[in-house]
């Protein structure tokens, strides 16, 4: 009988596990953009977030550096913040107004810019078997968290995830 019941709840607790991933992913992604707005203004220089070293995508983790060169930027002391992730279901896609990129800059005064230059409006999505939540990055550096299916000017599913 407790078999029966443990194998019933399992789907529930798989699913209850993804949606605390995604919101601990998700509320990690907001605190290190609001970080690197924060430090690029305090600084007054770029700073990026770009994936850890060797990926090429935010699943894995990220990380915080002042842009080199600038004037803040004292070699190690260019490194402000590394966050790991490690859960193996984990995605991060960025959808922004530059297509092909995961990395991101914030300019002095805390506007996030493309790299080419431009005013850069972007969307995290942050998903774990069918879990999925959203950070929407305006071109000002602001910051909004939404969960599709329950914030009504949320977006659906971005892409298919396997189960």
């Amino acid at each position: 009988m407790l078999a029966i019941l443990a194998a019933l709840a399992y789907p529930s607790w798989q699913r209850l596990q993804a949606r605390q991933q995604v919101m601990l992913a998700a509320d990690r992604l907001a605190g290190s953009l609001a970080l690197a707005r924060a430090s690029a203004v305090a600084r007054r220089a770029k700073v990026i977030l770009a994936p850890l070293p060797g990926a090429s995508t935010l699943d894995g983790g990220w990380r915080l550096t002042l842009e080199p060169g600038s004037a803040s930027d004292q070699g190690d002391a260019g490194l402000l913040a590394v966050v790991e992730l490690r859960d193996a279901c984990l995605r991060i896609a960025l959808r922004s107004t530059e297509q092909g990129s995961n990395t991101l800059r914030m300019t002095a005064v805390g506007y996030s810019r493309s790299e080419q230059g431009g005013f850069l409006a972007a969307t995290f999505t942050v998903t774990c078997r069918g879990e999925q939540r959203q950070l929407r990055l305006g071109a000002h550096g602001r910051v909004r968290l939404c969960t599709p299916g329950q914030d009504a000017d949320c977006d659906g599913l971005a892409q298919s995830e396997p189960p």
